[in-house]
């Protein structure tokens, strides 16, 4: 029952999820709001941390954390139904403005340690998948669900003759063909219906069939403040001052040269101060070309771009702090190959896990 001095009980239920243990605190549980705050925040921090660390048991006990992380909040948020002492509009915004300024600065202090990124390119395939064209037919809802599939249907908005693709430097992504003015993108290496040069009508279907979404990743930051990044390592790094990649972009390979190496590329090797790199086991399996590696290949020439490692004589010394970085698919990947080393100051984090979709969790390499 509330009174003149009191909200309804519901008010203490939104205070709740505004922030953790308010309701209690402010009705004179002020340890048990404490302790509420905390406990759900240290829960969830723990459950992530497990998610982000590779393995199936530390991915099965983060999930779990998670979901009791979950329900006890279930539990606080009904506890939280009691009645509150009134605190007027400037206590409402004094609550406000805490509840943004402690989430913010969780959530600042979770990215510190961890980050959520997505695969949109095929560049790291086999590995890491990106955006692509599984098959024909509408995914169950399961399907959706577990595999990230969707089905995709791109009509002409207008009749005209059918041009393209663009170059993949343009759309790592995607295909992006053109109808009279119109552009349309459709799945990387899903060939449209209609052929390049043919008349197509509006309606047309120019493409259909289930998209798989890319890979979801956890990078983790912490390692990198105590260490350097290793031969092998799956980085994140950010493109900015590197010439000859585009500025403001995040891109997502896989340190293949340390600083004050010699690098040079002899298909299907990889070669560092003259020697193949066959160490960690994943540059065996590239050079090997099976299980849908193309092995290490020379940069190609008439892409519009420039080209650093174009014949089997082209070397590339890397300085102090510089890195030389590759995608797992040399075929179609945007890498050292054609723009400048990776300085260490760009490099994000260490790619961890694949977290969703719930089928690849433990397909890193």
């Amino acid at each position: 029952m509330n009174d003149k001095t009191t909200y309804h009980r519901w008010a203490g239920v939104l205070l709740g999820i505004l922030l953790n243990g308010s309701a209690h605190f402010l009705s004179g549980k002020r340890s048990t709001g404490v302790k509420w705050f905390f406990g759900l925040y240290i829960l969830g921090l723990i459950g992530i941390a497990l998610i982000a660390t590779p393995g199936t048991a530390t991915y099965v006990l983060g999930l779990t954390f998670l979901l009791a992380s979950f329900v006890l909040w279930l539990v606080m948020l009904k506890q939280s139904y009691r009645p509150i002492q009134r605190i007027g509009f400037l206590g409402w915004l004094a609550v406000i403005v805490l509840a943004v300024v402690i989430n913010s600065g969780a959530d600042y202090l979770v990215r510190q340690f961890i980050l959520p990124f997505k695969m949109p390119s095929g560049s790291m395939q086999p590995t890491i998948h990106g955006i692509h064209a599984d098959a024909i037919g509408n995914p169950s809802i399961a399907q959706r669900l577990i595999s990230g599939q969707r089905y995709l249907e791109i009509k002409a908005e207008n009749s005209g003759v059918l041009s393209g693709p663009r170059p993949f430097c343009e759309t790592p992504a995607r295909w992006t063909y053109t109808v009279g003015p119109r552009s349309y993108e459709l799945p990387r290496f899903a060939p449209p219906l209609k052929q390049p040069g043919e008349q197509v009508s509006a309606g047309d279907v120019l493409w259909s069939g289930v998209i798989t979404g890319g890979d979801h990743l956890f990078v983790e930051r912490l390692s990198y403040r105590f260490g350097n990044p290793k031969r092998g390592d799956v980085v994140v790094f950010k493109t900015d001052g590197i010439d000859g990649a585009r500025s403001g972009s995040f891109f997502i390979k896989r340190i293949t040269g340390l600083p004050g190496e010699c690098i040079r590329i002899d298909p299907p090797h990889l070669i560092v101060n003259d020697q193949k790199v066959m160490e960690p086991e994943i540059f065996n399996i590239i050079s090997s070309k099976t299980n849908g590696y193309s092995g290490f290949l020379l940069a190609l020439d008439g892409q519009g771009i420039k080209t650093k490692l174009a014949t089997t004589n082209d070397v590339i010394t890397l300085g102090e702090n510089e890195y030389f970085v590759t995608g797992d698919n040399s075929l179609n990947s945007l890498d050292c190959r054609y723009f400048d080393p990776v300085p260490r100051k760009n490099i994000i984090g260490k790619v961890t896990r694949i977290y969703y979709p719930f089928t690849r969790i433990n397909k890193l390499k």
